[in-house]
């Protein structure tokens, strides 16, 4: 169990540069109003994966550990939620990244921002939340 929350806590880097990659290669693309590259597409798929995978983990924790939180679960509560909404944004990017015109990249695009925005906002809500 411990492994779990300690890759939880370690992968929020790695998923911020993933985000930054599937934000920007595609944001090139919309700005080129092309549709999307096989850069674009490949980042927006490791950014996926990534979000997808920290998102099971945090459940497997939530589920584990629901009698250690105590007042704390309402926050945890909150933060699961926001993230299964961005990771549910992230996972219909892939039906805008089949169209192939510059409409695609740029909902493709707004996609990826929004969750980007989601995940900041869950990973600032528990931080505060466990400061105190």
């Amino acid at each position: 169990m411990e492994l779990i929350i300690t890759l939880h806590r370690s992968m929020e880097h790695l998923i911020y540069l993933l985000a930054a990659l599937a934000v920007v290669f595609p944001l090139i693309d919309t700005l080129r109003k092309q549709a999307l590259g096989k850069l674009s597409v490949w980042s927006v798929r490791a950014y996926l994966v990534g979000v997808t995978l920290q998102l099971v983990m945090g459940l497997l924790q939530l589920v584990m550990r629901w009698s250690d939180f105590g007042d704390g679960l309402r926050y945890r509560l909150e933060h699961a939620a926001l993230m299964i909404v961005a990771v549910g944004i992230v996972h219909m990017a892939p039906r805008f990244m089949r169209r192939a015109d510059a409409i695609g990249s740029r909902n493709t695009t707004f996609m990826m921002i929004a969750s980007i925005a989601l995940i900041v906002l869950g990973t600032t809500l528990i931080k505060s939340a466990l400061r105190g």
